[in-house]
C-alpha cells in the first residue's frame, strides 16, 4: 500500500522514487531492484521510502492510481453522453500519458491497471449514478467487463507501437462490438 500525504514534500519524494526506479529499470530488470538500490541512486532515506510505500510495487500502484484519478476526474461533459464519449476521453488521456501503462506491461503486471481502474471507476458512478437499465447487482460485472476490455485495448495499442489516435481506437472498439453483437453463436 502507498501512504502519500497530500503535501508537496511527500509528493516530491514519491515522484523522486518513481523516477529513480525508471532509471534503475534501464540498468537492470525490475525484479532485481531493491529499496537499497533506490536509496543509493536517489539519495532519499530508507525511512522516506517506507513512509511513502510498503514495497517497490506500491510505487507503480500509486502512479497508476493517480493516473486513473486524473483521467476520470478530468471527464467533465455537460451531461454523460454515453460509453463511447467516455471511452474517447479515456483513450485520449492514455495516449498522452502512456508511460505507466507501458511500464506495467513491461513488468507483466496488468493486474495493477485492473485494480486501479476498478477502484477509480466508482468516481464515475458517484458522478453519474448507477447505469441506466442495469440492475444494481450487475454493476460490478459491467465494470469488470469494461475494465478488462479497456486494458486489453490499451495493451494492444501499446504492443502495436501506439500508432492509432483516439478516434481510430474508438472505431476499432465499435467494430469489435458489432462483431460480438452479430455473433449469434455466442448466445
Amino acid at each position: 500500500m502507498y501512504h502519500i500525504r497530500e503535501d508537496r514534500r511527500s509528493e516530491q519524494s514519491a515522484e523522486l522514487i518513481y523516477d529513480c526506479i525508471l532509471k534503475l529499470m534501464d540498468q537492470k530488470s525490475y525484479d532485481k531492484i531493491s529499496v537499497t538500490d533506490i536509496q543509493r541512486k536517489s539519495g532519499i532515506a530508507r525511512t522516506t521510502f517506507y513512509r511513502c510505500f510498503d514495497n517497490i510495487l506500491d510505487v507503480f500502484l500509486w502512479k497508476c492510481d493517480a493516473a486513473f484519478q486524473a483521467a476520470f476526474s478530468s471527464y467533465r461533459p455537460p451531461d454523460y453522453r454515453g460509453e463511447f464519449d467516455l471511452a474517447r476521453h479515456f483513450v485520449n488521456y492514455w495516449i498522452e500519458n502512456y508511460q505507466i501503462l507501458e511500464i506495467l506491461m513491461r513488468i507483466s503486471r496488468p493486474d495493477i491497471i485492473f485494480t486501479c481502474h476498478m477502484k477509480n471507476a466508482y468516481i464515475l458512478e458517484e458522478r453519474y449514478g448507477v447505469l441506466p437499465n442495469l440492475p444494481r447487482a450487475h454493476t460490478e460485472y459491467y465494470l469488470s467487463v469494461r475494465t478488462g476490455f479497456t486494458i486489453s485495448i490499451l495493451f494492444a495499442w501499446l504492443k502495436g507501437g501506439r500508432k492509432e489516435n483516439a478516434d481510430e481506437i474508438i472505431a476499432i472498439i465499435r467494430e469489435q462490438f458489432m462483431i460480438l453483437k452479430n455473433d449469434t453463436d455466442i448466445l
